[in-house]
């Protein structure tokens, strides 16, 4: 697959895009990396731009990003050169998202679009937490075996998405149970049902329900167990070389615990990391769109909460 799908013209287009974006994020602010945060974010908004359809994964990403945004905004007041950065995003990731076209989007999917991030949502103050995760857990024998564990545990994509749909769509507070039995489960899990698991967790601390279901203390404690977990997954994904196979996990591992702030995974070295992949597949002109959808989720994260 080529990086930038689409006609010749929207390749040119991109590409021009990117050029403009780059040289405004880099004239606009001293801070080198803030730059390089805004310009990676613009590229891949204008590869999301020049399709016209985009599938769930894409515009949930768009979703959680204006997310994001928002809720800064309503805890941080920004300076006034922040202000423009964050309503241009905004501004961007909308039009985007309202004038694709939905591909191969579920019925149950769409529910999910309709409602995510956007209503009855609670808005909380982001931090960054440093240290807060143990960093020096076993995890040589899980490295040994990690292609066996890796699809180890629930909930599966199915399930993942039916528990979502109840989240985002809670009639009186109320919980099904078995979606409660998810988010609170300490049988092993690993690989993408754990971070299915932590953004199923993500969207119900932020649901307005949430304080009738639980003490934020809760939310935070089983987030911490969980990420622990995925920290020791990264370090076991990083002994073996952090192989091709495993960067979409492996980004998807750091974007989701990093929403939660740990530095442990929301960091410069792991921006430096990813950006290199992209690097690369320049180069090769491959692209994976997950892994599009999932550093521009990354990227805006890091906008807002790193130095």
């Amino acid at each position: 697959m080529l990086l930038f799908n689409g006609t010749s013209f929207c390749l040119k287009v991109c590409l021009t895009l990117c050029v403009i974006n780059s040289g405004f994020a880099l004239r606009q602010d001293s801070s080198k990396s803030y730059g390089q945060l805004l310009h990676h974010i613009n590229g891949l908004l204008d590869i999301l731009s020049c399709e016209l359809k985009l599938n769930a994964n894409a515009k949930f990403a768009l979703l959680l990003g204006e997310f994001l945004i928002k809720q800064k905004m309503r805890h941080v007041e920004p300076t006034r050169y922040e202000n423009q950065v964050y309503y241009h995003l905004l501004h961007r990731t909308g039009n985007i998202r309202r004038k694709a076209q939905d591909s191969d989007i579920s019925g149950l999917q769409k529910e999910i679009l309709d409602n995510a991030f956007q209503r009855n949502v609670l808005l909380l103050p982001p931090s960054l937490k440093y240290g807060a995760l143990n960093a020096n857990a076993e995890y040589e024998k899980l490295a040994i075996n990690y292609e066996s564990f890796v699809n180890e545990g629930m909930p599966n994509r199915t399930v993942s998405d039916q528990c979502m749909r109840d989240i985002v769509a809670m009639p009186n507070c109320k919980l099904n149970l078995g979606c409660m039995d998810l988010l609170t489960t300490e049988a092993p899990t690993y690989g993408y049902q754990r971070t299915h698991q932590l953004i199923l967790l993500y969207m119900l601390e932020h649901n307005e329900c949430a304080p009738h279901l639980g003490p934020l203390q809760l939310y935070e404690l089983l987030a911490k167990t969980f990420c622990n977990e995925v920290l020791r997954e990264q370090n076991a994904i990083r002994s073996l070389g952090l192989p091709l196979k495993y960067r979409d996990l492996y980004l998807e591992q750091a974007t989701i615990c990093g929403l939660f702030g740990y530095n442990e995974f929301l960091n410069w070295h792991n921006v430096v990391e990813v950006s290199s992949w992209f690097d690369e597949a320049r180069t090769s002109q491959i692209s994976n769109r997950h892994l599009n959808d999932l550093a521009l989720v990354f990227y805006i994260n890091a906008l807002l909460l790193l130095d």
